[in-house]
This record gives structure tokens, sequence and C-alpha cells, in this order.
């Protein structure tokens, strides 16, 4: 008898079409795991749009909550030239008249003879440099300085070993050493000399090295004895401030105007003052409430479509129904209602420099109040936006609010880490039931198969039965 090899071949049995139906029913479980995690996976990318339109709220408040950028100065210098400045929020506003007598430098040393090459070697010992202000010797001719070892600060002593005993040796030990000292060589074109600066400006940043007697060419004490010879000397800024003087050993200075910081770069001529101006920045603030205004009503428009109702369709947005967005909203919706508290009275509240609620949630500008606002000396928008005594506002309010919806314990986080958790079960889930599905359908075709070839059987059978009869029959 021949062997049936295709199953349904022998019998007619539609065996892959019955095989098929019944995985369809036995897979009903994996359909309703997809649906389910299919709807996480909405939800989830709903919160991440919400996230990031909460994130550039945040951003947008924490710049309100900044002072320097709530309350910024502008700052015009008449000469750019001669200095620059930046001032930070609060500081006072005016004009003021500087002239720049002399700039801050680094003393620079040279070596008075030259070498031939850099791989010269010029010996080994120790090198120590030092730091403190030189003050010249009266009476001596040619000009000599004392060096001020009572304020000797940075000291530092440096071995050039056999290694370092050449030219280019020393110089890369010395650089090595971080002393306070920068080594280079200058070729002028007959030979090379090895040059010493130091890293920092100001007349009490000046140099004594002490070397052994090798190294006697590196050495250097004010004298006219001394080996090196000074090509730069070390220097104060000097500055008059409204007539004022003032000395700094850098030439940028933080200090001469409360939250001012100068840079200067040329001297003026002798009594010729530059004006610095210090005024309100009204634009940036008015730039930066307009960014926190939209930001805040993205995010509002972000929350409601997301939980939004269609009466006619009788269907609810992804997040219908949603406890934590609801949360969300109350909080901000309260917070933007809210007093700050130590603000001046007509300066406490967001509507008192023209910015309202809406009854759909949106918060709006009355550009006109806002101008008038900003232009009121009397309004304290670092009070209003930033921290100011202790006490928050608006903006510093919103970006702690923010801050902890937002952290990965916060309630945004936490909510969405549920979902994901959700879908990794899911998923296990479905990966057990997909293996035993697989060991089904190999049962179900086992079975089929045997049923199928019985019936092949029994058909070839009958067919030789029935021939069988009509042969006696016959």
């Amino acid at each position: 008898m021949a062997t049936i090899s295709s199953s349904g071949v022998g019998s007619g049995l539609p065996v892959e079409s019955l095989v098929s139906q019944l995985m369809a029913v036995e897979r009903m479980p994996i359909n309703a795991i997809d649906k389910k995690q299919a709807v996480l996976t909405e939800k989830l990318t709903a919160f991440g749009t919400m996230k990031s339109a909460l994130a550039t709220l945040q951003t947008a408040a924490r710049a309100l909550a900044t002072p320097a950028l709530i309350a910024p100065i502008k700052t015009t210098v008449a000469d750019p030239t001669v200095l620059s400045a930046t001032a930070t929020g609060g500081t006072a506003t005016g004009n003021y008249a500087i002239e720049v007598q002399s700039l801050a430098q680094q003393q620079k040393l040279k070596t008075s003879v030259s070498y031939g090459a850099t791989t010269d070697v010029v010996g080994t010992g120790t090198i120590t440099f030092d730091f403190s202000s030189y003050t010249a010797v009266a009476g001596s001719d040619p000009a000599e300085f004392s060096f001020d070892t009572a304020n000797v600060h940075g000291a530092t002593t440096i071995t050039i070993d056999e290694d370092h005993k050449t030219l280019a040796g020393v110089r890369d030990a010395i650089n090595a050493a971080n002393a306070g000292v920068t080594a280079s060589i200058i070729n002028n074109g007959e030979g090379n000399f090895l040059s010493f600066a130091s890293t920092s400006t100001g007349a009490k940043n000046a140099m004594r090295i002490v070397a052994d007697p090798a190294l006697a060419a590196f050495a250097y004490d004010g004298s006219a004895s001394s080996e090196m010879t000074q090509s730069v000397s070390a220097k104060d800024a000097v500055i008059f401030v409204d007539n004022v003087k003032i000395t700094k050993a850098s030439n940028t200075i933080t200090d001469a105007i409360d939250g001012v910081t100068l840079t200067l770069t040329k001297p003026t001529a002798s009594g010729v003052t530059t004006t610095l101006s210090l005024a309100r920045d009204t634009s940036t603030v008015k730039t930066n409430i307009e960014a926190f205004v939209k930001a805040y009503n993205d995010a509002s428009k972000s929350m409601v479509d997301l939980t939004a109702y269609d009466t006619t369709t009788g269907k609810g947005a992804v997040l219908n129904g949603d406890g934590t967005v609801r949360t969300i909203q109350t909080q901000l919706r309260a917070l933007m209602g809210s007093a700050i508290p130590g603000a001046a009275a007509g300066g406490a509240t967001l509507p008192d420099i023209g910015i309202t609620t809406q009854r759909d949630g949106t918060i709006s500008i009355d550009s006109t109040k806002l101008d008038k606002a900003l232009a009121d000396p009397t309004k304290n928008f670092t009070s209003l936006f930033a921290t100011n005594d202790g006490n928050r506002g608006f903006g510093a309010q919103m970006d702690v609010t923010l801050g902890r919806i937002l952290s990965p314990v916060g309630t945004l986080p936490s909510h969405t880490n549920s979902f994901n958790s959700s879908i990794k079960d899911l998923e296990k889930q479905r990966t057990t039931l997909t293996a035993r599905l697989a060991d089904v359908e190999k049962r179900y075709r086992a079975q089929f198969s045997a049923l199928d070839s019985a019936m092949a059987s029994m058909t070839t059978t009958s067919t030789y039965l029935t021939q069988q009869l009509a042969a006696i029959a016959a």
C-alpha cells in the first residue's frame, strides 16, 4: 500500500485549514496581550509628549528664576576698545567714568647669553622659583630692586637631572613642574634664549630665581648682577572709577563696582575717561516672560488634548481619566493663581504685570500692561519670579514643582515605570504562550496527519471491496 506524504492528499481532509482555524482560537490570549500592550505603549508615548512639554516649561521657568535673566542689566561702554563689562541681576543702574591708567602685566625674563642649539648642555642641579614684589633701591645706579622676602608665596624647587640637562630639557622640566612659570625658547636668528614668564599678572607675582652654580645662567634677583634680564616687569592694573583709584593684580576686576565685572584691554590717555552705562534690559526680561507663557500654554494644551473626551464620537483621548495628569494640571494652575509672599503690593501676582489665566486654563499677556510694569522701577521682577529673601517667585516655584514631577523618582516617571513594568510582564506572557502554541500546533498536525492516513487507508480498502463485490456479482 502506498504511503501518503502530504496531509489531506490521501483522504481529502482539509488538514491545513483545520489546524489554521484551531490555532486562531489558541492564539486569542496572545491577541489580547497585543491589544493590552498597544494601549500601554500608546499611553507611554503620550506621557513622553507631555514630559517633553513640561521639561520645556521647566527650562523657561528656570530662566525666570535666575536673577541675571529676570532682572538683567545691559552694559554699554563708550569706548569698547578700552574695556568690556558684564553685570549680574540686581546691580544698580547708573553711569561711571572709568580711566584705565595701566594694565596688569606678567613678568618676563630671558637669559643674557644665547645658545647655539636647543640641545646644548647647560648643567644639572636645582632651580628655585618664588614670587613676591620688588621695590626700587634708593640711590642705586644702575637701578636695582629689592625682593620682598617677607611676603614670598608659591616657592617651588625644580631638579634638573641628567635627562633634562639641555636647554630644551630645562624648559620641559620647568613646564612640567607647574611652578607658576612657563618656559619657552626664543630664537632671534643668531641664537637661542630661554625665557620665563610668570603665569599670573600683578606686582606681587614677580619672580626671584635661585639656581645652583651649574645653572647660574638662570638666576635672577632684580639686581644688576642678575644673570637673567627682565624684558617685561610685573605690574598691577590701575584704574580710576569716578576718580576713585583702584589697584588690582588682574585685568579682570570683579569688585570695583558691585555686581559688575570689568575686563581691561587698553590704557586710556592720562586723564581721559570712558563711560560705562548700566541700564535695565527690559527687552530680555520681556522675551523670557513671553517664552515662559508660551511654554506654559503648550504644556497646558498638551495635557488637555491627551485627556480630552469627544462627546460626538463618545471616545476619550489616550490619557482620558488619568489621575496623574489631573493632579499635575491642578498643581500648575494653583501655582499660577497664587500670590508671592514678601513681594510688594501691586507686584505680587501675575495679573499685576498683565498676565492673566483664561477659561481654558492657558495664560495670556497684556503687552501694554507688561511694558508699563517693566518700565516701573517699583516693580521688583526678581521678587515676582526668582528667589528673594527666602521667598520663591513664580519661576522658582514652577522650577521646583516641575523638578519634583520630572525627577527620576517623581510623579511622572513613577507612573510611567508601572506601564513599562506591565509591558515587560506581557512580553514574558507572550514568550511563554508562543512556546506553548508551537507544541499545540505540532500536536494538532500529528493528530490530523494520523487521521488523514487512517482515512486514506479506509478509503483504499473500501474501493477494493467495492471492486471485489462487483466482480462476484458479475
